[in-house]
């Protein structure tokens, strides 16, 4: 018997050896490169193949190569990731600069630091909490959210098309070729560029960054699983790259890009002889980094699929009797159902039933959003590094990952604006206003629980200040701070107004108080304080003003500013109340600031927002007043406004809206009585009342909301702003 299978497989090997070799399918290998943004070049080259019918046995693909390679091997069609890099606002998610570190602790609303421009870490372990510039929290739910449901799948030959993904073991200096695992896993390291992206850590140990710098075109691996045909797309024109096609170097993304292509310039035009045809969109023009150009990097692909036709001609003429071959699209593949939720120690179990409300859910992309939305939420309150997730047989396993312990910080923030500003009322001229603020601010470990805490405030004048921080219970710190402040302490400095010049003022003040965050978006401050100021001015009756008092500070935050489109609410409110010396009256201030945006699309929103001030101080002090948005001087003040915002792409907004406001003069301390109950001053006339449209354009950032905005009122008063907040 064996003997008689023996000679058929003898007679079989030989028929198979004799038949012409054009029966049998070649197997069809496409292979991607990275590039960063270049790499959306390579979208017009699927949408070409789909065109003709032809479907590849196999994707592979590094760095950029293989984002566009996963979401091509899980079903998308090239006309629809055209669509989605065309509508989908990439700067937003590859380029959002990493996340504050303690963004879990609310602001005191009795500070005046911010810290949104850039942290920097430090302690005996190295410097930078974070092993990335860019914050990849977003970029992971990006990916996540358009492959939710192939997110199971632990077998890449599973998928419609075969996939494998290049990466670089940085550990053990090797190659790595994913074929299995995890997905998500495998691209979000093929492209975590080194220092830009923070690398992918597998469960063996080992780091695993950009496979550019293994195998940038891996038209050899594709040989390895043996494809007869290969079709390469280098989006860097490695051949070439050191000739007329270098990168501009005058700026940083140029130099970032040429450092890209120098190390990964030797193994692409190397395997440029292992592919059978090699596309090369003309792409020099633009940055790895340029996210925003996706448009034209869009039609730098098509130019290079018309020039390269008899390219496709040869591939679709080697394949012509398997052409039309079915695979599944995604909007075919079934969503897995969320059995369960799972979360480490280190996810608070105050949201496990924010979290166990996605089981029984599908896991399609509303559903996903949803969930990233959550898990970004549940980081930035708890200041968690990350929050991240596996997904295994219809069970969410959700990780969250903390900062390195480092033992001092330097934050620096900056708040305000200029612009110009008009008093029509009275028939003055346009003025120049300004309300910038400008922080350095730090933190350093003296004790295991006790803080030292300092800071440096330019605005009106220059404040120095420094003191000490102590956590007690799981949400509460005691702190107390003191510090010195000169310059522009007199009514006729206050910001944004047309009064405002220099002085020599010089005050000092200290402070010492609890805070409680009873939740994750509302933080309660409780304050006892005391500030003296001496105005240098000859002008004043009153040289020395002492001020004790105590303060109660709430602040809520439920609104993510550097998200366009986003829906929430944040509010602020400060009381104080003590007493104005030498003079011996009452002395109180209420202040208050709120913004909402609700809305049930991304593309649509209601916005309101408003903002409030009562104070009662000596006359003389710019602490007396509050600048309105029209740049008016107020002891009392009320202003809502009430509109529409329109995110457009790249982060981008349009708001539109109705305000009022009514302002009221100034407080008489020589004659307390009279008028020191709240808002006292306002009056219903045209002089201290003002009605207008409200029109604003802005970008969300990563550090912020950078506007234009730009008040007219029927008074006419105009105002025109351009700030950072």
């Amino acid at each position: 018997m064996k003997r008689k299978i023996a000679v058929f497989l003898f007679v079989l090997s030989a028929v198979l050896t004799i038949l012409p070799a054009s029966i049998f399918r070649p197997r069809f290998a496409l292979v991607l490169s990275g590039g960063g943004a270049k790499g959306i070049a390579h979208i017009p080259v699927l949408e070409e193949l789909d065109r003709r019918g032809i479907v590849p046995d196999i994707v592979i693909g590094t760095s950029m190569g293989a984002v566009i390679g996963s979401f091509y091997s899980s079903g998308y069609s090239g006309a629809e990731l055209e669509e989605l890099v065309l509508e989908t606002d990439l700067m937003a998610y590859f380029m959002h600069l990493s996340a504050v570190r303690g963004s879990d602790t609310l602001p005191s609303p009795f500070s005046d630091y911010d810290t949104n421009l850039l942290t920097v870490e430090f302690g005996a372990s190295g410097i930078g909490a974070s092993n990335g510039l860019i914050d990849d929290q977003y970029i992971n739910g990006f990916l996540r959210r358009y492959l939710s449901k192939v997110l199971e799948v632990k077998d890449f030959d599973d998928l419609p098309i075969p996939f494998r993904a290049i990466g670089t073991d940085i550990t053990n200096n090797r190659k790595v070729v994913f074929s299995s695992g995890s997905l998500f896993d495998a691209v979000r390291a093929s492209m975590a560029i080194p220092v830009i992206f923070a690398p992918v850590q597998l469960e063996d140990g080992s780091y695993i960054i950009d496979g550019g710098l293994e195998d940038n075109l891996p038209t050899d691996i594709a040989r390895d699983l043996g494809a007869d045909l290969v079709l390469a797309v280098d989006v860097n024109d490695a051949r070439h790259i050191y000739g007329e096609h270098k990168n501009d170097m005058a700026t940083l993304s140029g130099t970032f890009s040429q450092f890209s292509d120098y190390l990964t310039e030797p193994n692409s035009a190397a395997n440029y002889d292992e592919a059978d045809w090699v596309i090369v969109p003309d792409t020099t023009s633009y940055s790895s980094l340029g996210f925003g150009d996706s448009e034209v990097i869009l039609e730098a692909g098509k130019k290079a699929v018309e020039e390269n036709q008899e390219v496709f001609d040869e591939l679709e003429d080697r394949l012509e009797r398997w052409l039309w071959d079915e695979r599944e699209s995604y909007d075919s593949l079934p969503a897995p159902v969320i059995d369960h939720v799972v979360a480490d120690d280190i996810i608070p179990s105050s949201f496990s039933s924010d979290l166990s409300a996605f089981e029984g859910q599908l896991m399609d992309y509303k559903t996903i959003t949803e969930f990233e939305r959550l898990l970004d939420e549940i980081r930035r309150h708890e200041g968690l590094k990350t929050v991240t997730y596996e997904i295994e047989d219809g069970v969410i396993y959700v990780y969250g990952e903390r900062y390195p312990s480092l033992s001092g910080s330097i934050y620096l923030g900056l708040t305000g604006g200029i612009g110009v500003r008009y008093d029509g009322s009275d028939g003055g001229n346009p003025y120049f206003a300004y309300t910038p603020n400008f922080t350095i601010s730090g933190r350093m470990a003296l004790l295991e629980r006790l803080d030292l805490e300092y800071g440096v405030v330019v605005d009106e004048g220059i404040t120095v200040e420094a003191g000490l921080s102590y956590p007690f219970l799981s949400s509460a710190f005691l702190y107390g701070s003191a510090g010195i402040k000169y310059g522009q302490q007199a009514y006729d400095s206050v910001p944004g107004t047309e009064d405002y010049t220099f002085s020599n003022d010089v005050g000092v003040f200290m402070k010492a108080g609890i805070g409680f965050l009873p939740s994750r978006s509302f933080r309660m401050d409780a304050i006892v304080g005391y500030s003296y100021s001496y105005l240098g001015s000859d002008r004043f009756t009153e040289h020395h003003h002492s001020y004790p008092y105590l303060g109660l500070g709430f602040v809520f935050d439920a609104y993510d500013n550097t998200e366009a489109a986003s829906n929430g609410f944040e509010g602020e409110l400060t009381l104080e109340f003590g007493g104005d010396f030498p003079r011996s009256v009452i002395a109180y201030s209420i202040h208050g600031d709120f913004f909402g945006s609700f809305g049930p699309t991304d593309i649509f929103k209601f916005i309101v927002s408003g903002e409030t001030a009562t104070i009662r101080r000596a006359q003389e002090l710019a602490a007396a007043y509050v600048s309105t948005n029209m740049g008016l001087t107020a002891s009392d003040y009320i202003y809502l406004m009430g509109g529409v915002r329109l995110p457009l792409p790249y982060s981008i907004f349009v708001d539109a809206g109705i305000f009022f406001e009514i302002f009221g003069g100034e407080y008489d301390a020589m004659n307390p009585d009279k008028n020191l109950v709240p808002y006292s001053e306002l009056t219903l006339d045209k002089e201290n009342m003002d009605i207008g449209g409200y029109v604003g354009v802005g970008i969300a950032t990563s550090f912020g909301q950078v506007t234009a905005a730009l008040h007219i009122s029927m008074t006419p008063r105009v105002s025109f702003m351009v700030g950072i907040e």
